[in-house]
């Protein structure tokens, strides 16, 4: 099982805990294709973005619960040092095939930084992101992620899928749970 996937189990099982834990995280891709002049935003709780792709700047930016599909890669320590995961596949140790990640924006299937990022992303963007250990996995870490670890995500924004249509139900927990 992929580590995103397997984050995504363990902190939606610590979700429902009293203790409960800060949410999933992933994220990347980049394609060299419409590489612009490096942009690097600052944006609150210290993220720090960079955009290396612009995509398509046309496109609507993920309503909240809207489903995205993102490719990403994940590294600590700095941009291209311990890779931790990607949703671009791999030979070693084990062949995995390309498998790209799809979450809903802004109900907390990830974690706050990735939440934060990827709703203001166009299709076809790509960013390198810094999230702080606040907005990631925090002073605990989760996996191979030690805790007070910033994260280093690259992340393309490949699609999304049409918005949903929310019952009353699904209307009202996202009017009583503010975005994280």
């Amino acid at each position: 099982m992929k580590l995103a996937h397997l984050c995504i189990a363990t902190v939606a099982a610590a979700l429902r805990s009293p203790a409960g834990i800060t949410r999933r995280a992933a994220l990347s891709g980049v394609t060299a294709a419409t590489l612009l002049p490096l942009q690097v935003v600052r944006a609150s709780d210290e993220i720090v973005s960079t955009t290396l792709a612009a995509g398509d700047q046309s496109s609507p930016t993920p309503a909240r619960a809207q489903k995205a599909v993102v490719d990403y890669t994940l590294w600590i320590n700095d941009f291209e040092a311990k890779q931790i995961d990607t949703s671009k596949g791999t030979l070693l140790p084990i062949p995995r095939p390309p498998s790209p990640f799809v979450f809903s924006v802004g109900v907390g299937e990830v974690i706050p930084g990735w939440d934060r990022t990827v709703k203001q992303m166009h299709i076809g963007e790509t960013r390198r992101v810094i999230i702080p250990p606040s907005l990631g996995y925090g002073e605990k870490g989760i996996g191979p992620i030690p805790g007070g670890a910033k994260l280093y995500f690259e992340i393309t924004l490949l699609e999304l899928k049409p918005p949903p249509t929310l019952t009353e139900k699904q209307a009202k927990w996202l009017e009583d749970h503010p975005e994280p």
